[in-house]
């Protein structure tokens, strides 16, 4: 018979915590308040000792507001009170529950603390919540879409590889290279890059407006001009001079477009 877990909730950021695995406690008037974190704790009690000083009830605890935020960990001060994606690098943004006490660190330098979001003075990384609890309810609806595009873009993108290679391996069928051979390259490639592809493009157009190239800007170039000049060469070859061309074709790259 499966035990169901109990949970309490934390008194300062809100959140959920198992007593069994409570970075911290603290016994206050025959109750047992626990916390996610050490800091909480400490919140806790430095407002405990300021309750008893202003000559609030014993037993009055103090919780404070949670809000719901949504910050980009690549981009400092980007940050939204709704879901959505950044508006610099077009990442998406995680949502978390965070408390209106929380301090913000640099990930890469956890000696730099500060009371708002904001870039690290020391390498420009933008700050994260130290005190935070991820929504586990948040919609996951992003990476469903992402790995469903993931699955059926290599399903297209690994016979056009093969093609591709087709010179490279001793034996291969005379079929693997020619003419027809390339025009399956274009059909596979095509919905790879405009399907699967598309939310690497929109963000890599979202930080080219913004100014603010990332990653993005990279891919959707790197497979933009890949595909564009390989989709040229078959659909209108006589736009190349003839020193582009080797072994009486054009060479194409539809297989780096793809992978």
């Amino acid at each position: 018979m499966l035990m169901k877990r109990t949970t309490v909730r934390d008194p300062v950021c809100g959140m959920e915590v198992e007593p069994s695995k409570a970075a911290a406690s603290v016994e206050r008037e025959d109750a047992t308040f626990y916390f996610c974190s050490t800091h909480c704790r400490d919140v806790f009690i430095s407002e405990k000792e300021s309750c008893c000083a202003h000559g609030h009830a014993a037993g009055e605890t103090s919780v404070r507001p949670v809000a719901k935020k949504y910050f980009c960990p690549m981009c400092a001060g980007a940050e939204s009170d709704k879901p959505g994606d950044c508006p610099k690098c077009g990442m998406r943004l995680p949502g978390f529950r965070v408390p209106a006490s929380t301090l913000y660190t640099c990930p890469m330098h956890p000696e730099i603390e500060q009371d708002r979001p904001g870039a690290c003075p020391k390498c420009g990384m933008a700050l994260e919540p130290k005190n935070f609890a991820e929504d586990g309810a948040e919609d996951n609806s992003e990476l469903r879409d992402m790995t469903w595009r993931f699955w059926m873009g290599a399903a297209f993108a690994l016979p056009v590889f093969l093609l591709a290679m087709a010179h490279l391996f001793p034996g291969a069928p005379a079929w693997m290279e020619a003419e027809a051979a390339r025009w399956t390259q274009f059909a596979l490639s095509t919905p790879v890059v405009l399907w699967a592809g598309w939310p690497f493009f929109v963000r890599g157009w979202r930080s080219v407006v913004h100014r603010h190239l990332n990653m993005f800007t990279l891919i959707a170039m790197g497979v933009g001009v890949a595909w564009l000049y390989s989709a040229t060469a078959m659909l209108g070859p006589g736009l190349f001079p003839h020193s582009f061309q080797h072994h009486g074709r054009l060479g194409l790259y539809f297989e780096a477009a793809a992978m």
